[in-house]
């Protein structure tokens, strides 16, 4: 698990570290400087810990376990890192400045006592993968391991402590996910704390500890890695809202294809570009002129609107228990259907068979309309257009679906 996992926790952290230090051009605070050092230090804590980097530090230093006291005052420094993102975050300057002192106080301390007790528990032999429950067992060691876990647990306590209440007041909706990863990060990192301690009780208890070893890799792991996520999140979770709103506009530029492109082929003067079947750039503005193409072919179309199949088609969807937005989509595309098909042979007869006095249509959007919901409205009509065996009934002029489409329909 250690050959693998390790590498790949540190690799996550030193490109998390790549994305943060791209902030930091944009102005320095001791926000984006925190972030950065906290990703470092859990960077190097993984690197580290790799049983081939752990060896091969034992041979160079000459040090049998260097990589331990290593890892572990990283591991001390990041949790003192993360409270000092969050107060700054959660705390007025001042404040922040002042809370930040007694942790580093507390911090510098829990060092010192780190190395004193490392020094002091004498030699050892090298384990990279076991080394907790090969001298837990010892009474410096097991000292030594209580403060680390002490200070590395005092801190994710700080750390859950702070930002799960103050997400629920965080500004962007980025951020407020970031605080609480961190702090469901922070919680996992408390498990990891307490098999460690568990280790260490059981130990001097002489209970076979290795059993509780399987517990405390995948919940550092876990919390490591929603600790760097969370950090990262207020970076790039903006740049995903951006890639899926891409998506999601290419997607309806696409939908739309069906109901413009039989009305570019009556009109080819409505539209002011090439058509682009599956464009890449420069969406809202296609978007935007497809939807006032849409509107400007609706337009033309006005003396063929088919009012008939449009009744039609709202007396069949609403048997078939269509919702309103639904139903309004079904009768739309039934009266440009047959709108299409009446001008299609020059006849602009289809409004005037209709039992209704006839609807105009829209004209284009203003300023206020709402872009969004109004593309919303026109995907459903396109897609009525294209595939509603309901829109295919009302323009063949039938009253009803047969009962095999019936069941499609619904």
């Amino acid at each position: 698990m250690h050959q693998v996992l390790y590498p790949a926790l540190a690799a996550v952290a030193w490109i998390g570290l790549a994305v943060k230090i791209r902030d930091l051009r944009r102005g320095r605070n001791p926000s984006r400087i925190a972030v950065c050092g906290a990703l470092a230090l859990l960077g190097s804590t993984f690197t580290v810990s790799t049983p081939a980097v752990w060896s091969w530090l034992d041979r160079v230093t000459g040090v049998p376990n260097l990589a331990a006291l290593w890892a572990h005052l990283c591991v001390v420094a990041f949790s003192g890192t993360v409270q000092l993102l969050v107060l700054w975050w959660v705390n007025p300057p001042e404040v922040a400045r002042r809370r930040a002192r007694a942790r580093l106080t507390l911090l510098a301390v829990a060092a010192v006592a780190l190395v004193v007790l490392f020094l002091a528990a004498g030699p050892t032999e090298p384990h990279t993968t076991d080394f907790v429950t090969t001298y837990a067992e010892r009474p410096i060691f097991a000292a030594y391991l209580l403060v680390y876990l002490s200070a590395f647990a005092l801190g994710m306590v700080d750390v859950v402590r702070l930002c799960w209440p103050y997400a629920h007041v965080a500004g962007r909706s980025w951020l407020r996910r970031g605080l609480r990863t961190t702090a469901v990060g922070a919680a996992s990192g408390l498990v990891y704390a307490g098999v460690r301690v568990a280790d260490v009780i059981g130990a001097q208890a002489g209970a076979d500890i290795r059993r509780w070893e399987p517990l405390a890799p995948p919940a550092a792991s876990l919390g490591a890695l929603l600790v760097v996520l969370g950090l990262t999140m207020p970076a790039w979770g903006p740049r995903l809202s951006q890639f899926r709103g891409w998506v999601r506009r290419r997607r309806q530029y696409r939908q739309l294809q069906p109901l413009w492109s039989d009305l570019h082929r009556l009109m080819p003067q409505i539209a002011l570009d090439p058509p682009v079947a599956a464009p890449l750039s420069n969406l809202d503005r296609r978007l935007y002129r497809r939807v006032i193409e849409l509107y400007d072919g609706s337009l033309a179309l006005r003396p063929y609107l088919d009012e008939a199949a449009a009744s039609r088609a709202g007396r069949i969807g609403t048997r078939l228990g269509l919702r309103s937005d639904d139903l309004a989509a079904v009768m739309e595309a039934a009266r440009l259907r047959g709108a299409v098909r009446a001008y299609a042979h020059g006849s602009p007869r289809a409004a005037e068979e209709g039992d209704g006095a006839g609807e105009p249509a829209p004209g284009r959007p203003d300023e206020g309309t709402d872009l969004a919901q109004e593309v919303a409205r026109l995907v459903r009509v396109s897609r009525a257009y294209a595939g509603s065996p309901v829109v295919a009934a009302a323009v063949a002029g039938r009253d009803a679906l047969p009962a095999e489409e019936t069941e499609v329909a619904m």
